[in-house]
């Protein structure tokens, strides 16, 4: 028997990143990743198996345990009034999802960054929305211009999405051009959304908010999954206006409940003061690794490296040795090591590659020497 798929699933696949991840041979060395390598620190994991025994394994409230929903409240002066302004999710990414699916409706449409996370604009098309984007351009450090966001502002604009520090090219936004974009956007009643689930590596200067210049202009989402090495937990939040997110909770309850409530017990301790230790302790090694990185790096001839702001990876300008995706084809087939086209984040990461310290420091030595090898085989 063979039946139809909803059309507007039309075009919509596996993304690049994993179909390259797929296809790796096993024991490559992964420079790939998007998720920290390192452990979940004990303290918090041991609070979830604590939830386990202590019998919190029923549901929470929708919206989340109160006492997480308070705390995540705590660490959004100005924007959150309390633990009304919270939605506890399953990860950052049902954040984006249920923040759309609240405010965009079919024929709507959303500014996304290019080069850019690639749930960004499937999220629009799933929800018969149109996905716009605005280019972060190289010339500019990959760093946004309000120019090129307010151009590309119509009267079917209905959100406009942001990411800072930025997956894939770890680029932190200046305050001053988030300033200029948030008086912008609300002139327009157009609100935003900022993903900030890098925000925890930030390495020269705190990762700025355009929440700061416009509270009640949106919504932030983030979660515990990266600073914290807690992918797997799936704690993510949305927060905002206390009437948004009232509405945002209602969706959240029929499409998942609520988030899970022995993550959420591990949420209560990763979001304690004691857990900052871990925070900076993981940081460190982070920005080791950066250091690392970009040592190897700078030895491979004819490369420019460019520090980045934030986040965990390197993007690599690589258009004067080829095309980036044969690159990373060739690295992974010959070399065994895993890296990812820019394209896989949309058509300005075109030439570019982006590459992970997220990984054991023998690891970036390796890889980045076999992308040396490789790039100085490009004659």
């Amino acid at each position: 028997m063979s039946f139809r798929v909803a059309r507007r699933m039309d075009g919509i696949e596996r993304t690049l990143i994993r179909r390259i991840f797929d296809a790796a041979p096993p024991g490559s060395i992964n420079l790939g990743l998007g998720q920290p390598d390192l452990p979940t620190p004990p303290r918090i994991s041991l609070a979830g198996i604590d939830g386990i025994v202590t019998g919190k394994t029923g549901y929470t409230a929708t919206a989340g345990d109160p006492a997480v929903r308070a705390a995540i409240a705590a660490r959004y002066p100005g924007v959150a009034s309390g633990a009304s302004s919270v939605v506890v999710t399953i990860g950052s990414q049902e954040a984006v999802f249920v923040s759309a699916m609240t405010l965009v409706d079919a024929g709507d449409e959303v500014l996304v960054p290019d080069p850019g996370y690639p749930a960004y604009p499937v999220v629009a098309r799933l929800l018969g929305a149109t996905p716009v984007t605005y280019p972060l351009r190289p010339e500019r450090a990959f760093r946004i211009d309000p120019a090129d966001v307010v151009s590309r502002l119509t009267q079917r604009t209905r959100l406009v999405i942001l990411c800072s520090p930025s997956n894939p090219t770890g680029a932190m936004d200046l305050e001053a051009d988030l300033d200029l974009l948030a008086r912008a956007l609300a002139s327009r009643g157009i609100p935003w959304l900022s993903d900030e689930i890098y925000a925890g590596f930030a390495y020269e200067r705190p990762s700025p908010s355009i929440s700061r210049f416009m509270p009640s202009g949106g919504l932030v989402v983030s979660g515990l999954s990266k600073d914290l090495s807690m992918t797997g937990w799936r704690i993510g939040w949305v927060v905002g206006p206390d009437a948004v997110v009232a509405r945002i909770i209602a969706t959240h309850q029929y499409l998942v409940t609520c988030a899970s409530s022995v993550s959420q017990a591990a949420a209560l301790c990763a979001l304690g003061p004691e857990a900052e230790n871990d925070r900076a302790a993981y940081l460190a090694i982070f920005r080791h690794r950066r250091a690392l990185m970009a040592d190897e790096l700078r030895r491979i001839p004819r490369l420019s490296v460019t520090m980045p702001d934030g986040a965990f990876y390197f993007f690599l300008d690589v258009r004067e040795f080829g095309r980036s995706i044969e690159i990373a084809e060739r690295l992974l087939r010959d070399r065994h090591v895993i890296v990812i086209p820019g394209e896989a984040f949309g058509a300005g990461g075109k030439g570019f590659l982006r590459v992970s310290y997220a990984a054991p420091d023998d690891d970036i030595r390796t890889g980045v020497r076999a992308l040396g090898e490789e790039l100085a085989a490009v004659r």
